[in-house]
């Protein structure tokens, strides 16, 4: 952008400005105060009005709950100027705060206004100051109305008048009423010099300034004005830049810069500090050069300090009245077919130049992805193929190529799929449109391989002693489990097979036995992988005689006795186990044993297996005779016999007993709990 400065008789202040003239009046008054269009205006310290220029109303003194509303004389026409203080006004010294907001303080209440309800449209005055009397404040420039909004909690804090209450009042509320405007007070006896320029303008096309001429003052307005001293500044200079002798320049950035233009006063002329803003924006940029593009293009239209952008794209030319109006400096636009775009910025009235340019589309299919790229697995995987945006996707898993549309072509309407590869292949693909009469350049392959393991059979253990199993049986990818545990083939229509929908499984073996652990895995098509085998065992516990350890549970079932288990013989009901014979007589004796009521378990038992004490018994089968056994003395070796219906008596090893071996035999039965 072409750097440009300016420079001018002394008053004569900016180029391309429009000038927002602080003062107004040409006489003397007893009171001025003069209506307020810009922030920039606000002065901490000084006097102020709020008025209702419609209804000709000044804010007036405190009632039960809000402001009275007295009467204006304003000066002129355009009521910009009342000259006469209104009886009953509230004149209100505004302080500004640290924070960026403002107070206005009443001194006639000693306080400050505040919005004093959230759910009333109260107005009050208090002395100390908080959020609810703190304002944040904007001046429409065009209008000068004034928006005053209190920052606290109270969610009515909006300062209006209110013309239909009778009496009407100015006080606080959410939404709605009438405008206020805030009027300056000026030092009486001071005429302040009102100022025209031409071009009466205050934008500046930041591309296009050698087309403006420097503004010069308006004829006939004041004398002498070359005797006023003023000392000039900006308050951004990366906009706009002004010398001690008001030359100013446009520095190379869009946006809006106030030029002040600060008078001391002398016996004419009031003190005053009249500012001068002007916005500068850039015409539309583009963010991608015409040209052929794939599929689409995204631009992005900028123009830096604009109000707003109008485009089009049917070929026409863009103004306020044709086109899409877009109110921001920026806009990103997709065209996926071919498209002539025109543009331009805009600031009020102000156009910028054209920019243009002609996107050419052209279709290309993208390459679908496979994920995952191929690779190995058990069973089966699932694999998604996908091409964002594309109208079809066509693939193959015979090795073919998917364009030739064989036997074996899958068509996916859409731009993605899951399938589930069951078997070894190579999977092919290519995008297509919608008429499937073009397919991507690009070829996607992926080579899969698919095995089926035999599933493992995992045992907590392998065998235990009245302890359960458990059995886990994985088989990572499948997506069927069938198996048996009494050896039948996995395969095989059985109750006794399994059906598990999972990859793995885990169950319990507890009854006593042997098992056999047989299981295969199949795929989703049902193709099974061999079958896995494991064996495991659950049998009853021998103890060893005389175990410090030992316990004794009380028989209940022919399916407690064990061949070669170790027993006690008990009577409860007596408190007695059976002992060692007794000396010179041909019977067993009997030990005291305090079974204290509970008849099911024994538990550290005193002199075990010595003279007098209780004594184990060992069980032997007796082969090819049901529940028939040899009782035998577990700490001596010698077995029991009967030698009359009535006498007991003991014999050394059966096989010098041959004569009489039945002596020897004793069947078992368990009935009701008691042992026979």
């Amino acid at each position: 952008m072409k750097k440009t400065t300016f420079s001018h008789s002394l008053l004569s202040l900016c180029l391309l400005f429009l000038i927002s003239i602080l003062g107004g009046g040409n006489a003397v008054n007893a009171q001025s105060y003069q209506l307020v269009t810009s922030t920039a205006e606000l002065v901490s310290g000084d006097k102020y009005l709020i008025v209702n220029k419609d209804n000709k109303k000044a804010l007036g003194s405190q009632n039960e709950k809000n402001r009275a509303a007295v009467g204006v004389t304003f000066a002129t026409d355009t009521k910009d100027n009342i000259s006469t203080l209104p009886d009953g006004a509230c004149v209100l010294e505004l302080r500004a705060q640290d924070d960026g907001t403002w107070a206005f303080y009443d001194d006639s209440e000693k306080g400050y206004l505040y919005a004093a309800s959230s759910d009333k449209n109260y107005l009050k005055t208090k002395s100390e100051l908080d959020n609810n009397g703190k304002a944040n404040i904007t001046i429409e420039k065009s209008t000068g109305v004034a928006t005053i909004k209190f920052t606290g909690a109270n969610t009515h804090n909006w300062l209006r008048f209110n013309a239909s209450n009778k009496p009407q009042i100015f006080s606080c509320y959410e939404y709605g009423q009438k405008d206020v405007y805030l009027y300056h007070y000026v030092e009486p006896g001071s005429t302040d010099p009102k100022l025209s320029y031409t071009p009466a303008s205050d934008v500046v096309l930041s591309s296009n300034i050698a087309g403006w001429s420097e503004p010069v003052l308006s004829s006939g307005v004041i004398e002498n004005l070359s005797s006023l001293s003023f000392t000039y500044s900006s308050d951004k200079e990366a906009v706009a830049k002004v010398t001690s002798a008001g030359e100013i320049s446009l520095t190379g950035t869009a946006g809006e810069a106030v030029i002040s233009a600060k008078f001391g006063g002398d016996a004419t002329y009031a003190a005053q500090t009249p500012t001068y803003t002007v916005n500068v924006f850039d015409p539309v940029t583009l963010d991608k050069v015409e040209g052929t593009y794939d599929n689409e293009v995204t631009v992005t239209l900028s123009a830096a300090g604009a109000q707003g952008i109008v485009y089009t794209t049917d070929d026409t030319e863009p103004t306020l009245s044709n086109g899409t109006k877009v109110e921001a400096t920026s806009k990103k636009l997709t065209f996926n077919a071919t498209t002539t775009l025109k543009a331009i910025s805009y600031y009020g009235e102000t156009l910028s130049g054209v920019a243009s340019a002609v996107y050419t589309i052209q279709k290309v299919l993208a390459v679908p992805t496979i994920t995952p790229e191929g690779g190995t697995f058990n069973y089966e995987k699932k694999v998604t193929i996908a091409s964002p945006g594309v109208a079809a996707i066509v693939y193959t898993i015979d090795g073919t190529d998917p364009k030739d549309l064989g036997a074996g072509a899958e068509m996916i309407d859409g731009d993605s799929k899951e399938i589930t590869i069951t078997s070894s292949c190579t999977l092919k693909a290519r995008t297509s449109d919608a008429s499937v009469e073009q397919f991507s350049e690009g070829l996607a392959t992926a080579d899969f391989i698919i095995n089926l393991p035999q599933p493992v059979i995992k045992l907590s253990a392998e065998s235990t002693q009245e302890q359960p199993i458990t059995v886990t049986i994985e088989a990572e990818g499948a997506s069927h489990i069938y198996y048996s545990t009494d050896g039948t083939d996995p395969t095989a229509t059985s109750n006794s097979v399994v059906e598990v929908d999972a990859a793995t499984t885990t169950f319990t073996l507890s009854e006593i036995g042997s098992y056999t652990i047989k299981a295969i895995a199949l795929n989703s098509a049902l193709d099974a992988s061999d079958a896995a085998t494991k064996t495991g065992t659950i049998s009853k516990v021998v103890p060893v005689p005389g175990s410090a350890t030992m316990k004794y549970k009380k028989v209940t079932s022919m399916d407690d006795i064990v061949d070669g288990g170790v027993y006690l013989l008990a009577c409860p009901s007596k408190n007695v186990i059976m002992s060692d014979r007794v000396t010179k007589k041909n019977y067993t004796a009997y030990a005291t044993y305090n079974f204290s009521g509970d008849e099911d378990l024994i538990i550290d038992i005193e002199n075990l297996n010595v003279s007098g004490g209780p004594c184990e018994i060992t069980l032997e089968k007796v082969a090819d005779k049901a529940n028939t056994y040899y009782i035998r003395y577990a700490n001596g070796g010698q077995y029991l016999y009967n030698t009359s219906d009535t006498s007991l008596s003991f014999g050394d090893e059966i096989t010098t007993n041959k004569n009489n071996l039945t002596q020897y035999q004793w069947t078992i039965s368990i009935t009701s709990h008691e042992v026979k």
